[in-house]
């Protein structure tokens, strides 16, 4: 890919006259408003100027940043406006220089006070010519929302899977327009902007779209964020990327790694996969903080060639905490206090964990798995945090039952299963003190997590994670965030050992089988929502796609409704 130097200049006027607020906007804490053309501009971002929409994340309770990746060889003037007297910012440098396409450009925001929104707008132009444009007025929730609300919310969406949409021999994509789509993430745009025009869109069959329905159901969910809800932030629970994801990339036009790939080619696509993901999420992360669980399909595992560059990118187009509280330098776990650490106790703690980058190969037995002696210790410190509430996010147990990615496999342990305390492994290895996520599971108890979060397994499901001879600490429950994934995995759900450690699937409706309700577990289409307020802590799980009958949802649930709730309580 050829490089072009350019000069990106921002002017970050502090002293700029108060927005004036678009028609319809939304006030403080209310839902956001519905969908736009006139309002909205180009939506969700501008692809003339961009590569995607920005991203607006927090730091910490008092540091936060917009990134902004322009179009390869744009050259940008670009101003950055936010009301006067709402919060105090500091937008660094008047200017940056950019030498390569790939560049991207970070505005620092220092957040002073405990307003409960901070509101802010672009504008932007090809440097020194032409009109300006604007981006819509963004509003974020602040961190104070919470001190000021008594309420949070948070929404995490686990397992999307879109690189699956790779070609298969029953479902190929012909037309070159939406391989090309498919590869660069734009597709899920289109699919969003479909679904905002009429809500009960749906792929035609008998044609390429219908192929590609990861990308739709992910859209699908972006949507019924956008439309029902206003979290405070997002927490991804990893398999977002598919650097990781080597065996997919012939099907999506790219070359097979078992071919040869050079370093240049494993940036090259680094770059392409993170590109792809920030475009998907375009719609939710100019104005909804959103962070990142590492996951095993994401490039950073110990043993993937990618896995230098897929960081590189990572760290480029997604900035996530480092170095706050204590946080990995490398930004791969990290901690969200979410409220003023100077008012003290109350203020939720959310952890979250890297568990792919501390294993130089694939292991073989539940007991090789690990996320580091740092990354525990680390652990170990940060839960000595003194607040009501503590949540930890994994992308899958340290553990597991040992087989592959499904019962068939034996060689290999894939993290599979709800299995936290050491009689979940009697059966399976020899001394179940040897299993790192048996000692996890009693550090996280001691030091008082309520629940901790799990993907990998693609469905909903809660266990009561019981306390081992007695032992000290919180309740504490192991809940699996469900995923927006077209397609439920049934010849998982059918294997002895998931059927064992998770239940019943009750129906599974492509089985032709008869509706019922007896189900131990809940697959796809859904995200899970976290709601803390007066009541103490609820989850429920939503559903956020139509994917019938590839489910075991009841097709009485429709797009919007929770489909099961567990209070935490306090």
């Amino acid at each position: 890919m050829k490089r072009r130097d350019f000069i990106q200049r921002i002017a970050a006027l502090a002293a700029s006259p108060a927005i004036t607020p678009a028609i319809g906007a939304r006030p403080a804490g209310s839902p956001p408003r519905p969908f736009s053309a006139s309002e909205e501009g180009p939506f969700p971002y501008d692809v003339g100027f961009f590569e995607a929409a920005e991203r607006f994340a927090f730091l910490n309770e008092n540091e936060a940043l917009i990134n902004i990746i322009p179009k390869e060889g744009k050259s940008l003037d670009i101003r950055f406006y936010r009301p006067p007297g709402e919060l105090s910012i500091s937008a660094g440098s008047s200017s940056a220089s950019f030498t390569a396409v790939d560049d991207s450009l970070d505005i620092p925001i220092s957040i002073v006070g405990s307003a409960p929104e901070f509101t802010y707008k672009l504008e932007y132009r090809e440097t020194g010519s032409g009109a300006w444009r604007s981006t819509p007025e963004r509003r974020v929730k602040t961190p104070s929302s919470f001190m000021r609300t008594g309420r949070l919310e948070a929404i995490f969406i686990s397992d999307d899977h879109t690189y699956d949409d790779a070609d298969l021999e029953t479902r190929i994509v012909r037309d070159p327009t939406w391989r090309e789509r498919r590869l660069s993430g734009e597709y899920v745009n289109d699919f969003l902007r479909s679904l905002r025009s009429d809500p009960v869109y749906y792929p035609p069959s008998e044609s390429d779209l219908r192929k590609m329905m990861n990308g739709f159901t992910l859209a699908s969910t972006i949507n019924t964020i956008l439309s029902r809800e206003r979290p405070d932030f997002i927490i991804l629970g990893g398999d977002s990327t598919g650097i990781g994801s080597g065996y997919k990339w012939a099907g999506l036009g790219l070359k097979d790694p078992a071919s040869g790939i050079s370093e240049q080619e494993y940036d090259a696509y680094a770059r392409l996969f993170w590109l792809r993901m920030r475009r998907m999420l375009s719609g939710l992360t100019p104005e909804i903080p959103v962070y990142l669980c590492q996951g095993n399909h994401d490039g950073e595992s110990g043993y993937d060639a990618a896995r230098v560059h897929a960081r590189k990118y990572r760290k480029k187009y997604f900035k996530q905490p480092g170095l706050q509280h204590g946080s990995s330098a490398v930004e791969n776990y990290f901690q969200l206090i979410w409220g003023p650490r100077l008012y003290g106790k109350g203020f939720p703690q959310f952890l979250i964990l890297d568990n792919e980058s501390y294993n130089a190969t694939s292991p073989n037995t539940p007991e090789e798995w690990t996320i580091g002696s740092v990354q525990k210790a680390w652990l170990q410190t940060a839960l000595g945090y003194d607040t009501d509430w503590k949540f930890a996010f994994f992308h899958h147990v340290l553990g597991g039952w040992p087989r592959g990615s499904n019962e068939t496999a034996t060689t290999f342990s894939y993290g599979r299963g709800p299995l936290y305390i050491a009689p979940d492994y009697a059966d399976y290895v020899n001394d179940p003190e040897r299993v790192e996520q048996v000692e996890l599971t009693r550090i996280m108890r001691a030091g008082g997590v309520n629940a901790a979060f799990f993907g990998h397994d693609h469905i909903f499901h809660v266990r009561d994670i019981p306390s081992e001879s007695g032992g000290a600490g919180r309740r504490m429950y192991g809940i699996r965030m469900g995923s927006p994934k077209w397609f439920g995995e049934d010849y998982w759900y059918k294997g002895s050992l998931w059927q064992k450690h998770y239940g019943s699937y009750g129906f599974y409706q492509a089985d032709g089988e008869p509706f019922s309700a007896a189900t131990d577990f809940w697959g796809p289409t859904g995200y899970t929502k976290l709601t803390i307020d007066g009541n103490g802590a609820r989850v429920d799980y939503i559903r956020s796609g139509d994917n019938h009958p590839w489910t075991n949802i009841p097709p009485a649930i429709s797009v919007g409704d929770t489909v099961a709730s567990i209070l935490l309580g306090f």
